[in-house]
């Protein structure tokens, strides 16, 4: 289609379609893993794959929870630390806490404050099966809002473990941490996003959800560009497929560099300041 032909006029649109990148403003992807997953094969799982498409895609840096931390308590969050340390201020770290494995928190804890690069806690409740409000995550709210950290955690509409209501109730306890509602609660987002409008320390992140027609526009419009964070689960995804349903979502260039670009750096600075 030509771009005459588009009814989408970002110019950052136009780009990407003329060029096949965007150049001019590099993205952030505040949801990724990296490593091997049982039962499937990611083509670009490993760091140094992941490390290209980023330099192919202007993708400026990214926040990853790797899939050893999400499901092998042994490995545990081992993976992230020598990534961080090779690729310093390209990829950032989620711990990870599995509520079942917590006999080492303290310990844990105490390293998280070490190494460099941890900026949040990453949280998968509906695999776990344990949910968001369960005793065993206490100490990891408190540490968090000690520290003003990034909570991503997964969200699903109508889950037991993780529904948007539990984050809801979170945020207004631990005013502190900046609750990233991971994939938005598929079959509750309209609750999500009034949750992001009316909440300060929520935010949307797009992973899955941002794909379906008119979702981005319609959270922009109810709780502004400036509470939606960009993320894509890569290595499952090319981080270009999200970026385009982000440049032709309708929405203008200001509220779509907010959504890639700005939000990601604001809150990135904001963990930095407050864990010194």
């Amino acid at each position: 289609m030509s771009i005459s032909k588009m009814t989408n006029q970002s110019q950052l649109a136009k780009e990407f379609v003329e060029t096949g990148r965007l150049s001019s403003l590099p993205f952030i992807d505040m949801h990724t893993h990296m490593g091997p997953f049982y039962g499937t094969y990611l083509p670009e799982a490993s760091l140094e794959s992941m490390i290209r498409t980023m330099d192919r895609e202007n993708i400026e840096w990214i926040i990853s929870a790797p899939h050893s931390a999400l499901f092998d308590p042994l490995e545990g969050n081992s993976e992230i630390k020598p990534a961080m340390e090779k690729y310093p201020d390209r990829i950032y770290g989620y711990y990870v806490v599995n509520p079942h494995y917590d006999h080492n928190l303290d310990q844990d804890l105490a390293e998280f404050d070490r190494v460099k690069g941890y900026v949040g806690i990453k949280l998968l409740p509906d695999y776990h099966k344990y949910p968001l409000t369960g005793e065993k995550f206490r100490k990891i709210y408190e540490f968090a809002n000690d520290r003003g950290l990034l909570l991503l955690s997964h969200t699903w509409g109508h889950s037991p473990y993780n529904p948007p209501q539990m984050i809801g109730e979170l945020a207004r306890k631990y005013e502190n941490i900046t609750f990233l509602l991971g994939h938005s609660a598929p079959g509750e987002t309209d609750y999500a996003i009034e949750l992001a409008r009316t909440q300060p320390n929520v935010y949307l992140e797009l992973c899955d959800t941002g794909r379906l027609n008119g979702m981005i526009g319609k959270m922009v419009h109810e709780a502004t560009s400036e509470k939606v964070v960009f993320g894509t689960d890569f290595p499952w995804y090319d981080p270009n497929y999200m970026l385009g349903s982000v440049l032709f979502s309708g929405i203008s260039d200001e509220e779509i560099s907010h959504i890639i670009h700005h939000n990601a750096v604001r809150l990135l600075h904001k963990v930095r300041n407050l864990k010194g």
